[in-house]
């Protein structure tokens, strides 16, 4: 029995030892490509006054999909049918996205607090009816210190839904 699967085997690799051959070439030269595209966007991160948790998250996701986009090319190219592989991801997708919509939520608000900069670490604020000093901005929540001398976790999507009130840029 172990003497006709490994003959079988044998046959396989005789006949398609070439598309072997050519997806290990594809996945070392894909490897390559995404190594370089992820360098460059450090590199021009480094060069761009951008907040440090972005460009990670930014990094990671793109890092992610060119992945998922080489793995199913290569899967096609060697003959397995991938449009279940994509229409799952899909479903993935959603599902997951409906089951963690507060945290997206959370991350989207995250994301505009980054990039719009209503308030940054150090300044004195008035969130939420909470005011104090923030210690801490990130992609889910901000902290801040507050004038109970409390440190007060605020998920991002309570702030960007309410007003801000920057007590510190107040005066300018």
């Amino acid at each position: 029995m172990l003497e006709g699967t490994l003959h079988e085997l044998q046959e396989y690799l005789a006949q398609h030892y070439i598309k072997w051959a050519l997806a290990t070439l594809v996945v070392v030269i894909g490897y390559i490509i995404i190594r370089i595209v992820n360098f460059n966007l450090g590199r021009f991160f480094d060069r761009v006054e951008f907040d440090r948790t972005l460009e990670l998250l930014l990094q990671r996701t793109l890092k992610i999909f060119l992945w998922l986009v080489l793995i199913t090319l290569v899967a096609g190219n060697l003959g397995f049918n991938v449009s279940g592989f994509i229409a799952g991801l899909g479903v993935a997708g959603f599902v997951v996205g409906f089951a963690v919509k507060d945290v997206l939520s959370n991350l989207a608000a995250g994301i505009f607090i980054l990039i719009k900069r209503p308030f940054i670490v150090g300044e004195r604020v008035n969130i939420v009816g909470i005011v104090g000093e923030v210690t801490e901005v990130n992609l889910s929540c901000c902290l801040v210190f507050s004038d109970d001398e409390e440190t007060v976790t605020i998920p991002n999507s309570k702030i960007w839904g309410n007003p801000i009130r920057n007590l510190t840029r107040k005066k300018k």
